[in-house]
């Protein structure tokens, strides 16, 4: 939450950031153009349609493997309010996109792709996680999950999208988000036990 707040102030005050240069030329400097055709591939992931088609996946696995209706209905509305939420910092922060972002139409911070994203992706895990009995296969969800979520945040530093901050303030502020539907589905699991056979 703090870091999350510390990202926020940070670029409200639309300052050079030492961070964003050097990790941006980091960034750059060991992906080359060779790469971009992977990192556009994984963006797609965070992108609208990429979301609404891996949402309509997990909804798919829940239902079948548990009858979560719990977990289904937290996973959907986690993600939509997610994307609102993210416009209106987006709006109230009121950042502009790196030159080098030339055709995108929102503002730049928080990373839409590293917030919604990372609520997506490790909601999800933690969703499935906890309807699967085996160790092995769990851990294999959760490292899967961490992968794409960092390969997110990476593509849009990779592609020159956003900001070095604009992708660990989407981070921080998907983590605080997310934990907000762990504990309100975990909530609901002891308030109404019925819901989930």
């Amino acid at each position: 939450m703090l870091l999350s707040i510390y990202f926020i102030v940070v670029a409200r005050s639309n300052k050079a950031l030492l961070l964003d240069r050097v990790l941006s030329e980091s960034v750059t400097g060991i992906f080359k153009e060779q790469t971009y055709p992977f990192f556009e591939a994984i963006t797609k992931l965070g992108d609208t349609i990429g979301v609404i088609i891996v949402v309509l996946i997990l909804l798919l696995l829940l239902w079948a493997k548990k009858r979560d209706y719990v977990g289904m209905l937290v996973l959907f509305i986690a993600v939509l309010l997610g994307n609102e939420v993210n416009k209106w910092l987006k709006g109230l922060v009121g950042r502009d996109r790196p030159l080098t972002a030339v055709d995108a139409e929102s503002l730049s911070f928080p990373s839409g792709h590293a917030m919604v994203g990372l609520t997506l992706y490790m909601l999800g895990a933690y969703l499935l996680i906890r309807s699967i009995k085996t160790g092995s296969l769990k851990w294999l969800i959760g490292i899967i999950a961490f992968i794409i979520i960092l390969l997110i945040g990476l593509s849009r530093l990779v592609l020159q999208d956003h900001f070095s901050t604009d992708v660990l303030g989407g981070f921080t502020i998907g983590i605080v988000w997310t934990m907000l539907w762990i504990f309100l589905y975990e909530w609901l699991c002891v308030r109404f036990p019925q819901k989930r056979s």
